[in-house]
């Protein structure tokens, strides 16, 4: 565990940017790293080169940091997704996950989170729940209103589709975070969902 008063190579001097942006920094990378119940709140002060009382200060307990956390992800996340037309939202799918490639630690922790997430008693149970939800939900009226409007086939599925969207994104990120495998081939998970919207498109649109 670094010391609190070890600034790292390439770390701003605490207090030189948002304490709180950098608790989250930290939390992300430790959640992602050791997990949720392995990760302690020294852990995560230490790291941020902030007092415990200081990060307790700003999220109250372990609990609620985590929380914040995982706010943050799914706020960057839905930012990434705003668009018009289905075809549009799998596009910013694609460009999201590119975007991920470039963020390791929040691809470590959302795949750390939808492991221990599936526990019914651990504090990201509940939002993983949602957040697969959301997720499927807002593809599937993406199709939906695509059929209204004309560039969906009426018989296309819409839920099956979306459903298959949301696992081939879990599971090329997981890929991914293995692709440092001796001998394995990189994987390019912007590419991958693209290859996937085209096969789509071409099955289902009019």
């Amino acid at each position: 565990m670094a010391d609190a008063q070890t600034r790292r190579p390439g770390r701003p001097r605490a207090g030189g940017e948002d304490k709180r942006e950098r608790i989250l920094a930290e939390a992300i990378a430790l959640f992602a790293r050791k997990g949720y119940a392995a990760t302690s709140v020294a852990d995560i002060a230490a790291a941020a080169q902030i007092s415990k009382a200081g990060l307790l200060h700003h999220f109250g307990s372990k609990e609620g940091l985590y929380s914040a956390v995982l706010e943050h992800r799914d706020a960057v996340d839905v930012l990434a997704l705003e668009s018009g037309s289905v075809w549009d939202l799998l596009e910013g799918f694609a460009d999201l996950m590119d975007r991920n490639s470039r963020t390791p630690s929040m691809v470590g922790l959302y795949m750390a989170m939808a492991v221990d997430g599936t526990a019914a008693d651990h504090p990201a149970h509940r939002w993983l729940v949602q957040h697969f939800e959301n997720a499927v939900l807002t593809l599937e009226r993406a199709f939906e209103q695509g059929k209204t409007v004309g560039i969906v086939h009426p018989d296309a599925p819409s839920l099956a589709l979306a459903r298959s969207v949301v696992a081939i994104a879990d599971g090329i990120q997981l890929q991914w975070l293995c692709e440092d495998v001796p001998g394995g081939k990189p994987v390019r998970m912007g590419d991958q969902m693209r290859q996937l919207a085209d096969l789509i498109q071409a099955r289902w649109a009019t």
